[in-house]
């Protein structure tokens, strides 16, 4: 009896949106970008290795075989970990403090 082997070629969007779905559930960002490959995107750089597994175990448990990305921030996406958060609100401080000296002066 042969095996049922889905070919790269063969993997439905069906496939896709399901691996999409996992990943989302797993509490990761996930993109599904304009190429339809289930992309996700990490907070930080350094952290893509990291997560490259995570994504590679996640699709492993639902047999998914297709393509998959893993990025790191771009400077249009929304995301910010905490500490980027403190240091944008350090920033916005230290403005408004210069901002209120340079009046009174």
């Amino acid at each position: 009896m042969a095996k049922n082997i889905k070919e790269v070629d063969e993997i439905s969007t069906t496939d896709k949106l399901k691996a999409l779905k996992t990943l989302k559930d797993a509490g990761l960002r996930v993109e599904f970008n304009g190429s339809g490959v289930p992309t996700v995107i990490c907070a930080h750089p350094d952290d893509i290795e990291k997560e490259l597994k995570n994504v590679r175990k996640l699709l492993k448990d639902i047999r998914y075989i297709g393509s998959f990305g893993v990025r790191g921030p771009k400077k249009t996406d929304s995301i910010m970990s905490e500490d980027d958060r403190i240091d944008v609100v350090e920033a916005q401080d230290n403005e408004s403090i210069d901002t209120t000296e340079g009046l009174t002066a």
